[in-house]
């Protein structure tokens, strides 16, 4: 807790937060293995506070930025510990992965604002009579345009309006959360209307009721005379204990304030503050995450990554910032990319994404055996997750000579394939470890991650003066612009803009296709339109007469 406030008050609001902590572990029944650091911050004055008050009506506030989160609290006082169970209620939400509309977001936290003791309970869902009385007695806004408020809406940040969403957010939340009727649904809706843009749109498709309707039932609840909660099998643990207190540095101050002061639009000043903690103290590594972050939000990539190494190299192993450094370095700097990503494996080793993304990192970098070692300890595989699972581990397996365990896994990718894309990429893999496992020698093709079959360079010149006598047949070849793989039927297609018009090219087998490239890297074709169409000389057949529709056979590839 960083606190200009009184020591005395900053203890005992630092007592209340670890109630408030206490209960929704005790509710969620149990902590995360690796819970992310939460830092309070309490201001001693008015003054102090409303330079970093997001709004003119804000009493307290949740803030998150890489690696950290905030709660910031203007004062104490004895309204303090609702808000400190709904600014918690907030930084819950956030990292379960919901992204609530507004209305949803400060409702559901209020609902939780109002828990207290009942016996050995606690119960869930009092009124706030303040709500309550506006609601009954102010000028009532349409429920449409409190479900259409986005963050950048008055009925957001104005504070005249703001009052409106907060009233009818909070009743709206309630009447769905216990009214008979509705409060079925109501884990459906937190999971249903996660990170949509219109709230009337799942309110409509999972009460079957229009907006209208929904809001006629609002207003009829708010005036009943009867209103439920909820009660909880937990408590409110008394917190006792010596908290001990020391002076915050001149530079941490800066740090901190500097995390609490950053808007969107603020950017250079920012940008200034933090290179002054550098020239301040270069040794400390947060001012160099936080340019980093910086950077890559205006684009700057290769700035990005220098000031996340500068950052990695002073020691700091955050886990948001290992993330996103590994990914950054994996396109030119895929060595030290599995060195970061190793690095974040071992604080988050339960990371489904971490896992799979250090394996296919090992990959690129011809690590086959390591990123099968990587892949060894998944036993549970979430089906989102399956297709690029199998896909990586059919890669290695390849890679790695291990034809037979290839061919095995790759039916398994066949077996849980969502879309066509995914299964014609099953189909092109079981093709070529079955073609490997009955002729090891042959072709130079291998497979990209991701569902994009890679063509590796091959040193074509190389296999011909091992193998004169196999002299390379004369063939037709079409140049031009490569537009579009089709993988939509059995066998893929390249579709190929030429001086003569689009022509039409079929793969009847991979592992028999030749390919040579302009570079030294990976060459990549992703199944649909191209992103970046390649230059292209294809070496091809002549159709068979049962073989309509296309332009010849592919039987090299130069790029």
């Amino acid at each position: 807790m960083y606190s200009s406030a009184s020591p005395r008050s900053a203890r005992d609001t630092f007592r209340k937060f670890e109630q408030v902590r206490s209960f929704f572990m005790q509710a969620l029944h149990g902590s995360p293995a690796k819970p992310l650091p939460v830092r309070l911050v309490l201001f001693g004055s008015f003054k102090e506070f409303e330079a970093c008050r997001p709004n003119e009506f804000a009493a307290a506030y949740y803030h998150q930025t890489a690696g950290r989160d905030y709660i910031v609290m203007g004062h104490g006082g004895a309204d303090e510990f609702p808000i400190a169970v709904h600014e918690y209620v907030h930084l819950l939400s956030r990292h379960s992965g919901l992204d609530l509309p507004p209305w949803l977001n400060e409702g559901v936290a209020e609902l939780y604002s109002t828990l207290r003791p009942i016996a050995d309970k606690i119960l869930v869902g009092d009124l706030i009579p303040a709500r309550h009385r506006a609601l009954l007695e102010e000028r009532w806004v349409p429920l449409a345009e409190i479900l259409a408020a986005d963050q950048h809406s008055p009925y957001y940040n104005e504070k005249d309006k703001a009052g409106s969403l907060y009233n009818e957010g909070w009743a709206l939340t309630h009447m769905l959360c216990f009214r008979p009727e509705y409060r079925e649904q109501f884990g459906r809706l937190l999971s249903g209307i996660s990170g949509s843009k219109d709230s009337a749109a799942v309110l409509t498709r999972l009460y079957g009721r229009s907006v209208a309707q929904i809001e006629k039932d609002l207003q009829a609840y708010l005036r009943g005379s009867t209103f439920q909660g909820f009660l909880i099998s937990a408590k409110l643990d008394k917190q006792s204990g010596e908290i001990p207190v020391e002076a915050l540095t001149e530079f941490d101050t800066g740090l901190m304030l500097n995390d609490l002061a950053y808007r969107p639009g603020k950017e250079a000043v920012r940008q200034a503050a933090l290179e002054k903690l550098v020239e301040q103290d270069p040794k400390r590594p947060e001012p160099y995450r936080n340019l980093g972050y910086l950077a890559w939000q205006a684009g700057r990539t290769e700035e990005a990554v220098a000031q996340f190494g500068k950052a990695f190299d002073r020691g700091d192993r955050d886990p948001t910032l290992l993330w996103d450094y590994g990914r950054l370095l994996e396109r030119e700097h895929g060595e030290e990319a599995i060195r970061v990503l190793s690095e974040a494996l071992s604080q988050g080793g339960e990371r489904m994404d971490i896992r799979l993304e250090l394996a296919e990192a090992q990959l690129r970098g011809e690590h086959a055996a390591a990123a099968l070692e990587t892949l060894k300890p998944i036993r549970n595989i979430p089906p989102a997750d399956a297709s690029r699972y199998f896909k990586i581990a059919v890669y290695a397996h390849l890679r790695n000579g291990d034809f037979k365990s290839a061919e095995v896994v790759a039916r398994h990718f066949k077996e849980v394939a969502k879309t066509d894309e995914d299964r014609t990429a099953a189909d092109l893999l079981i093709d070529q470890a079955s073609v490997r496992t009955r002729t090891p020698e042959n072709g130079p093709v291998e497979f990209e991650p991701g569902g994009r079959p890679t063509l590796r360079r091959a040193e074509v010149q190389a296999e011909l003066k091992q193998r004169p006598s196999e002299a390379r047949p004369e063939r037709a070849s079409a140049t031009g612009r490569f537009l579009e793989l089709d993988c939509r039927g059995e066998q893929a297609r390249m579709v190929i803009e030429t001086e003569a018009g689009r022509k039409v090219f079929l793969i009847e087998d991979a592992g028999k296709v030749a390919i040579t490239s302009g570079s030294n890297g990976p060459v990549d074709m992703a199944c649909g339109p191209q992103k970046r169409p390649a230059r292209i000389e294809i070496g091809f057949d002549q159709p068979r007469a049962d073989q309509a529709g296309i332009d010849g056979v592919v039987r090299t590839l130069a790029f």
